[in-house]
């Protein structure tokens, strides 16, 4: 990757969140809703479901019925593992050193002791994983969620979330760690991560996609609690909020 491309990257993180500090606000409760693209959001939201329906579902059940439980284990630690580094950063941009330096920890052991994150001595003497991204960062720093969001293919969001999602993809030290070959393989990987996922989650997603009376209205309001608990700092049920992440 070029040093130009890597300077239009940094620059285009720096002029968002120039764009975000005029929509700073404090925590809103958790039950509140802004969702004025509702009726675009319906929309993607069905298209969500028919791409769950009839390929993601489908291939997550083949999967989970044919790759053993411990290979799609060492695929899950794997993919985490590499996120780490990405998390380290955004604790320290929190101002959390203490979750900074556990992550840093974590990454070191598991990819040495843990054979390159296919295993996960780490959480074996209590180093667990502490999830975060920029934009749960930009929440801290103050900034607005803003209107709720369905991204295709990715799910619910919000405009704060999705600039997050753009910003972790800039300053993601393994994106400039790795080769462009190898950044081929980690999506080969964060795309079995997916389905593995889909098929762990299979009967609560299958609930609240299938079951609900309403499973636009009912992923929004799953995805915004969650969102706003773990900003703070609450207990996160991992995944359920955002049944296509790619995370």
């Amino acid at each position: 990757m070029s040093v130009a491309i890597k300077l239009m990257r940094m620059g285009g993180v720096v002029g968002t969140v120039a764009v975000l500090s005029a929509c700073a606000s404090g925590p809103v409760s958790s039950d509140y809703i802004n969702d004025p693209f509702e009726d675009v959001n319906r929309q993607i939201h069905a298209f969500n479901k028919l791409v769950d329906k009839t390929a993601v579902r489908p291939v997550a059940l083949a999967y989970g019925a044919v790759v053993p439980e411990p290979v799609r284990d060492m695929v899950d630690n794997t993919t985490n593992n590499l996120g780490l580094p990405n998390q380290a950063v955004n604790h320290v941009l929190q101002g959390d050193l203490v979750d900074a330096f556990q992550t840093t920890a974590r990454f070191v052991l598991n990819s040495t002791l843990g054979l390159a994150g296919l295993f996960d001595p780490a959480s074996e003497i209590g180093l667990f994983e502490r999830s975060t991204d920029f934009g749960e960062t930009l929440g801290v720093w103050g900034f607005a969620e803003g209107p709720y969001l369905e991204l295709p293919l990715f799910g619910g969001s919000t405009v704060r979330g999705t600039v997050g999602m753009v910003v972790d993809f800039a300053i993601d030290p393994m994106q400039y760690a790795i080769s462009d070959q190898d950044r081929k393989y980690l999506l080969v990987l964060q795309g079995l991560d997916l389905v593995g996922k889909r098929y762990a989650y299979s009967d609560l997603v299958d609930a609240l996609l299938y079951e609900s009376a309403d499973s636009y209205a009912a992923q929004r309001i799953s995805y915004l609690q969650n969102m706003r608990r773990n900003l703070e700092g609450e207990t996160q049920i991992e995944d359920l909020e955002d049944p296509y992440a790619f995370e």
